[in-house]
């Protein structure tokens, strides 16, 4: 009983003690703990291009670690490297941590492609502070940037558009009388990617020669830009235009095809039935001439006979024979 007693007054010396020390402990651990900072981003690169992210515009000088974890394709990945620890690759395709020439870490991507699509995490702990940074990379896809006229309601744009760009592109005119008549429209592609134009109403008394379309992309180092002809314009024809054109134009071959086949099948049946009328026609012909022939040499003989005959029954006529 009395051993029951000692025991049991250990353990909640034990267990008051074990309190105390992870009460003072973590508050300990809560006030030197760093503040953590989470960002959430998305970057584009270019495909083909060697890609560089960071997360941070810290230097080593007040930094204790970066650790990168690269989730592609449910397959992860880490990279670090620490001012105490050895650092750390495992990733492939050639990923690797570099350093600027102030000493600001970044990843870099060589040869970036659609293999290296996926999420970016950066964890960086700095001294009184830390930072992690989620960044989605994906492959960016670049326009084609073109610009039209076009007559709708009555009214004339100029249209500037660039289509099938991932991510959307950013479009405008540099236009000369400050006109506040600009609407954008936006497509979304079955493909991903995104079409954007700029429309441009312009004015019945516009006496501007060209307009200048400006675009700008991820995939592009500078901006890109197309000039528009205003004295070249024409109104546009629908877009079914040229469907029907093509269409027909086929129909029409087709047809003629047909029509010929035909008219050369009836033309050879004529032709042949002429051949037959003619193949029929020699065999009477010279049947009837064999025949007439044959008549021909039968009737002297006839007419011989004939003659032989009567001069015979006058003599017997004559001489009572």
């Amino acid at each position: 009983m009395e051993h029951s007693r000692i025991l049991s007054a250990v353990y909640l010396l034990v267990v008051s003690a074990a309190v105390t020390c992870n009460g003072v402990a973590g508050q300990t651990h809560n006030d030197s703990e760093p503040a953590t900072v989470i960002q959430t981003q998305t970057a584009y690169f270019a495909e083909g291009k060697d890609a560089n992210i960071s997360c941070s515009n810290r230097t080593w000088s007040d930094t204790l670690h970066f650790i990168w974890k690269i989730k592609i394709n449910g397959v992860y990945c880490l990279i670090s490297e620490s001012t105490k620890n050895p650092p750390h690759n495992n990733c492939t395709g050639g990923k690797t941590l570099r350093n600027t020439t102030n000493g600001e870490s970044y990843l870099h991507i060589p040869h970036f492609g659609v293999q290296d699509e996926g999420t970016y995490t950066c964890e960086g702990v700095f001294r009184g502070g830390a930072e992690q940074v989620i960044i989605t990379v994906r492959a960016a896809v670049p326009p084609v940037l073109s610009t039209r006229q076009v007559e709708e309601g009555g009214q004339r744009f100029a249209v500037c558009s660039a289509a099938k760009g991932k991510p959307a592109a950013t479009v405008s005119w540099e236009e000369m009388w400050g006109s506040s008549e600009v609407t954008e429209r936006s497509t979304q592609n079955a493909d991903g990617t995104v079409t954007m134009e700029s429309w441009l109403h312009l004015p019945n008394n516009d006496t501007t020669d060209e307009l200048i379309c400006v675009a700008s992309h991820p995939s592009w180092t500078n901006e890109s830009s197309k000039i528009l002809k205003l004295h070249d314009w024409s109104p546009q024809s629908p877009q079914w235009i040229a469907p029907v054109i093509i269409g027909c134009s086929i129909l029409l071959v087709v047809l003629s095809v047909v029509i010929l086949s035909y008219a050369a099948r009836k033309h050879l049946r004529k032709f042949s039935s002429f051949i037959d009328l003619c193949c029929k026609s020699d065999g009477p012909s010279s049947t009837e001439s064999k025949q007439a022939q044959e008549v021909e040499e039968v009737e002297p003989y006839e007419s011989y006979v004939q003659r032989v005959n009567s001069i015979y029954n006058s003599s017997a006529d004559l001489f009572g024979v």
